[in-house]
C-alpha cells in the first residue's frame, strides 16, 4: 500500500490505525483471508535534489535520467527507505520522490520494492509518460477529490453540515447495493 500525506512524525500512528483497518477490512471480505501487507509512505514533500556528475544528466534541463533509485549514503542509516525520481524533468530540476517502507510482510528486497514502484509510475491513465508517484497514490487523490465533492453537495443540501456518522453512512458502499459492482470513473 502506498500512502501519501504522512508527516514522519505521524509514521507510528498512521501505521497502527491503518495497518489494522486494511486487516480487518481483509477479514470481512473472508474469514481467513489475511493477505501479506507491505506499507510504504510517499513524500514529495522535501529538499531534496538529485544531480548527474559532470552534468551528464538527460534533457535540455540535464536532470538524472527516469529510475534513478538512491538507497544509501542520503537515506536513513537505520530505517528502510529510498529516493527515485521515476519521471523525467521536461522544465527545471527533477524532484526526486521520498519512500519510507514502514511496514513489509513479503518480506520484499529494496531492490523488489523500487522496481515495483517505478513499474507502477509508469500505470496512471492520464498521462503518457511516467509519474512522480506511484499509480495507485494519484488515484487515492483523485478519489478522495471525487468524495470530498459528493461530501459537500450534501452537506449543502442538508444545510448545516454533517455529523461523523452521517458522512460514515454516505462513504459505505453495501455488498447488495446495485451500484457496487459498477465501474466508478476518478
Amino acid at each position: 500500500m502506498y500512502r501519501d500525506g504522512v508527516s514522519e512524525s505521524q509514521f507510528q500512528e498512521v501505521l497502527s490505525y491503518e495497518l489494522k483497518a486494511m486487516r480487518t477490512a481483509c477479514t470481512e471480505t473472508e474469514v481467513d483471508y489475511t493477505p501479506g501487507i507491505t506499507f510504504l509512505v510517499v513524500q514529495k514533500r522535501h529538499h531534496t535534489r538529485l544531480f548527474c556528475e559532470d552534468r551528464d544528466g538527460v534533457g535540455k534541463c540535464k536532470n538524472v535520467p527516469p529510475g534513478t533509485v538512491v538507497d544509501s549514503g542520503i537515506t536513513h542509516p537505520s530505517e528502510r527507505d529510498f529516493y527515485l525520481c521515476s519521471h523525467q524533468g521536461i522544465q527545471g530540476t527533477s524532484k526526486p520522490t521520498h519512500y519510507h517502507i514502514l511496514w513489509d510482510d513479503n518480506d520484499m528486497t529494496m531492490d523488489d520494492i523500487q522496481m515495483l514502484t517505478y513499474s507502477l509510475c509508469h500505470l496512471y491513465f492520464r498521462c503518457t509518460r511516467s509519474v512522480s508517484l506511484p499509480s495507485p497514490a494519484y488515484y487515492a487523490h483523485l478519489a478522495a477529490f471525487r468524495a470530498k465533492v459528493h461530501i459537500s453537495e450534501l452537506s449543502e443540501r442538508d444545510g448545516d453540515g454533517m455529523t461523523q456518522e452521517e458522512i460514515k453512512c454516505v462513504a459505505t458502499v453495501e455488498q447488495k447495493n446495485a451500484l457496487s459492482s459498477k465501474l466508478y470513473y476518478v
